[in-house]
């Protein structure tokens, strides 16, 4: 099971946007990246493609083109009890993934670890409280 949390994105749009979030070890970066689905990127950037430059990538399945987003956002981790600290993050933006991603240096950065994979739980590096994963939400 993937561990998922409520993430509160805020860009260029009127309204900051709370979504789930995978916390993906597996998409590894040296700097806070969130990829972003395209129709969640327009939400949270507005017109980002007239200045976004692709960019390739390895995954899993091999190289992947995403783009980049030359502007960057500010997001935390939310819970019913608690907001986490504000990080900013670098843009990628896909056509096709349904969910939003947080990298591996998004994850240390918004102060989060994984306590464990298959039942997806998690807290913040602060707490010993153990939370759940949230549901998917699919763009």
């Amino acid at each position: 099971m993937a561990v998922r949390i409520r993430l509160k994105i805020t860009g260029q749009g009127e309204q900051p946007v709370i979504t789930t979030a995978v916390l993906n070890g597996g998409f590894e970066v040296a700097e806070p990246h969130l990829l972003l689905p395209a129709r969640c990127a327009g939400l949270v950037l507005g017109d980002y493609r007239s200045s976004a430059v692709w960019q390739s990538m390895e995954a899993a399945g091999g190289q992947v083109d995403f783009l980049l987003a030359s502007d960057t956002v500010n997001a935390r981790a939310v819970t019913a009890d608690r907001e986490g600290h504000e990080v900013s993050f670098k843009i990628l933006v896909s056509d096709a993934d349904p969910e939003v991603l947080v990298s591996d240096a998004g994850i240390d950065a918004l102060g989060l670890r994984i306590e464990s994979f298959a039942p997806g739980r998690w807290r913040f590096a602060d707490q010993t409280l153990i939370r759940e994963t949230e549901p998917p939400q699919y763009w």
